[in-house]
């Protein structure tokens, strides 16, 4: 098994969803096996979802026009199970950014 802050370590440089997915695998194997504390389940926690945003983000600003700051910070604001569809997820972003400009245009 290897050592947690390696596993973090990688987890926070993966660079697709799939080697994301490939951590989490391994860190569930350990919990399962008694190797991590709640600790360390809350760190990994975190470092899975900040890196899933940004590949999930990344997936969208593809498919869609906009600031990649803006579509990150909408992805990380969207409620979990939008994440898990990605057409649901495209749909959100596009009416979180049209809300968005409507704001903006309003203020001038």
């Amino acid at each position: 098994m290897k050592p947690f802050q390696v596993l973090i370590n990688e987890t926070l440089e993966a660079e697709d969803l799939e080697e994301l997915e490939a951590a989490a695998d391994l860190f569930q194997f350990g919990i399962e096996k008694g190797y991590y504390n709640k600790r360390q389940v809350d760190e990994f926690n975190n470092a899975y979802w900040k890196v899933k945003n940004i590949c999930l983000a990344y997936e969208v600003a593809e498919q869609i026009k906009g600031n990649k700051l803006d579509i990150i910070s909408i992805v990380s604001n969207a409620p979990a199970e939008v994440k898990n569809n990605k057409s649901e997820l495209i749909n959100y972003v596009n009416g979180r950014l049209r809300a968005l400009r409507g704001k903006i245009k309003g203020i001038k």
